[in-house]
């Protein structure tokens, strides 16, 4: 079976030229260093992965992390100079709207966007407002919510969601946060606000737009974890990178001009009301590399958060080209996250270090979302893969991982109905995942407004970008034998 790139974005005007990733206020820059080879062999269809193979330490080895912090002089001046704000304040002045899928505001193609096994009502999916639904400029990716961020499902009084959009078609790759009020019993329930996440620069001054595709973001304690990922290509070098922020330390603009930083007494986040610096970031020793090499450096995409761990983790993957071109396994990861007290949230060691706890080999591509947790003393990964082409629906899996101390896991992945071979019922192009455990919805969200025939940019989109939620009883139901 053929396969290509689920992304639209990504085949067309998604690199351009950028800036490094590492903030301008880190402790060192880094340095690329070449690879080693030692192909490995990906599975060639998408019905059948195989199972989930452990990667070896060298693979491991490129995947450590080094930590980089804000200088606590710079925090303090961004906290002296610009108007500080919070998540609620955000989410009680929305200034956009979800609409339920079954209502006049949404169309038949984002309708037909949602997975068919599981079933997911159209009550519980939801289109985006006429402009995001529809525009060029911007692509859904990376999702999280006050799910990660608390057991409890919110933070303080508030639900949330958080969804992370990369710029599309554009000569600037820079990403934007739909921050989105999710508190069932509001009037402005799904209503959204954008807010610009930002890298602060000239000691705390002044700040400039994040270079990101927003692959993947998690939200812990009161930080937010982001990749800033563009890629493989040339130019995103020191882009393999995760970046954190902080509920703490958000601002408000007081100009809506298009520019983004400090002039004098005007403070401007590129037209958005609210902006959001970076506090620190982790980085990887070098640029990630769209090779089947056991040692190459993965490029950071997709972020979610497993609570079923001791300590709880934060589980990254890699995108994999559906492209026959490009087959190779995918790989998925993880890090111990630290207490919520601590100023960073990835558990470091004295040298300011994080390892992968595990690494893992899957068959599984086009991978660009997960939900990993622990069902009947074995851990799962639910994630899915995302097709090319118009209205294309994407393979649901639930993939068994190895146990500790195991190179393979015990059993196959499974699709819907059970089955051990992929079947294309999932929603159409899908991104991000988040949990809320509380109520156990998974949420996930889709990406895609190419034209008919696939093309990017168009003028004339099909419109298949949704939200939507599905149970966690009902996600197991349909995926497990």
């Amino acid at each position: 079976m053929s396969r290509h790139t689920g992304r639209p974005g990504r085949r067309v005007g998604r690199h351009r030229a950028i800036g490094i990733a590492v903030l301008a206020l880190a402790a060192a820059a880094l340095v690329p260093t070449a690879g080693s080879a030692q192909a490995v062999t990906a599975a060639d269809s998408a019905t059948d992965p195989g199972k989930v193979t452990r990667a070896s330490a060298a693979a491991a080895d490129k995947l450590q992390l080094t930590v980089h912090r804000v200088p606590d002089s710079s925090q303090q001046t961004m906290d002296d100079i610009f108007a500080n704000s919070s998540v609620h304040n955000i989410v009680s002045t929305v200034n956009h709207h979800l609409h339920r899928s079954d209502g006049a505001s949404c169309t038949a193609d984002e309708r037909d966007t949602r997975p068919s096994t599981p079933a997911v009502p159209t009550t519980d999916a939801y289109c985006w407002d006429e402009g995001d639904a529809t525009t060029q400029h911007w692509s859904p990716q990376g999702l999280t919510s006050s799910g990660d961020s608390d057991g409890d499902g919110k933070w303080g009084d508030d639900r949330v969601l958080i969804s992370g959009w990369g710029s599309a078609n554009t000569s600037t790759s820079m990403g934007r946060l739909a921050v989105i009020n999710a508190n069932a019993d509001s009037a402005d329930y799904l209503g959204y606000r954008w807010v610009l996440p930002v890298i602060p620069i000239n000691g705390g001054t002044d700040f400039r737009v994040l270079h990101s595709h927003m692959g993947g973001m998690v939200w812990w304690g009161d930080k937010l974890l982001v990749t800033a990922s563009l890629g493989s290509s040339a130019e995103a070098v020191h882009h393999n990178a995760v970046y954190v922020f902080s509920t703490k330390h958000i601002y408000r603009a007081n100009t809506s001009a298009s520019w983004t930083g400090k002039r004098g007494d005007q403070v401007s986040a590129d037209g958005y009301q609210y902006f959001w610096p970076a506090i620190g970031s982790y980085s990887v020793s070098d640029t990630c590399q769209n090779s089947s090499a056991d040692t190459r450096t993965p490029c950071f995409d997709g972020l979610s958060m497993d609570r079923s761990s001791d300590p709880y983790t934060l589980v990254a993957n890699e995108f994999v080209s559906t492209s026959a071109a490009n087959y190779r396994s995918a790989r998925v990861w993880r890090y111990k996250l630290a207490p919520t007290s601590r100023l960073m949230p990835i558990a470091v060691d004295s040298a300011g270090h994080a390892d992968p706890v595990d690494v893992y080999n899957t068959g599984t591509i086009g991978m660009q979302g997960t939900f990993s947790r622990t069902e009947n003393g074995e851990r799962v990964l639910y994630t899915a893969e995302s097709l090319w082409g118009p209205k294309v629906r994407g393979i649901p899996w639930r993939l068994p991982l190895p146990a500790t101390g195991q190179s393979t896991a015990a059993h196959d992945p499974t699709s819907a109905g059970g089955s051990t071979t992929g079947t294309r019922t999932w929603a159409q192009h899908s991104e991000g995942m988040t949990y809320m455990s509380d109520q156990r919805w998974l949420w996930n969200q889709t990406e895609w407004a190419a034209d008919a025939e696939g093309s990017w940019p168009t003028s004339d989109p099909v419109r298949e970008r949704i939200l939507f939620h599905v149970s966690l009883d009902t996600l197991q139901n349909a995926l497990t034998p």
